[in-house]
């Protein structure tokens, strides 16, 4: 009876790095305390939007040209907790003819770059614009390798650096 047991647990694993059907490599590590994913979204533009507020946000709308990149760190938590979410998100487009991309500074915002940080924090929630760091990235064929330092002065982060292969 404990040999069954034993093998099915065998074969269990968790994965720090995960995308729906996809296969990624993220390979500065991911928070012990969370799970980081990130995707490719082709043919697809950024469109950023501000409310009345003053507030940013986006929708992603079809392009042939431009595809949107999409990184989210969610912290693992609770299920009975209210209000314990935490997630950060980096987004940003790329045209689908790029091969390389070197970006530093305000030169970011050429791909549209947004960090998003969501949680119960009052006051530091949302969407802001990236302009302080380096983006470095190699597209081939269905291959996307990006490394990525930066920081958003507006809000506290807990992902600053992220390096990367999306297929």
């Amino acid at each position: 009876m404990l040999l069954p047991l034993a093998i099915g647990l065998t074969f269990c694993s968790t994965k720090k790095s995960t995308l729906k059907n996809n296969p990624m490599v993220i390979e500065n590590s991911c928070p012990d305390d969370g799970i980081c994913t990130v995707e490719i979204v082709r043919n697809k533009r950024i469109e950023i939007k501000t409310d009345d507020l003053g507030s940013i946000y986006y929708h992603i709308i079809e392009s042939p040209e431009t595809s949107v990149i999409i990184y989210q760190y969610n912290l693992t938590v609770a299920k009975d907790l209210q209000d314990g979410h935490y997630r950060e998100e980096i987004i940003f487009e790329i045209k689908n003819t790029v091969k390389k991309l070197h970006l530093q500074g305000e030169g970011l915002q050429q791909t549209k770059m947004l960090f998003g940080r969501f949680c119960f924090c009052k006051g530091q929630t949302g969407y802001y614009k990236v302009e302080d760091g380096l983006l470095t990235l190699h597209q081939k064929e269905t291959n996307v390798d990006f490394n990525l330092n930066f920081t958003v002065a507006k809000v506290p982060q807990i992902i600053k650096s992220i390096k990367t292969t999306v297929k």
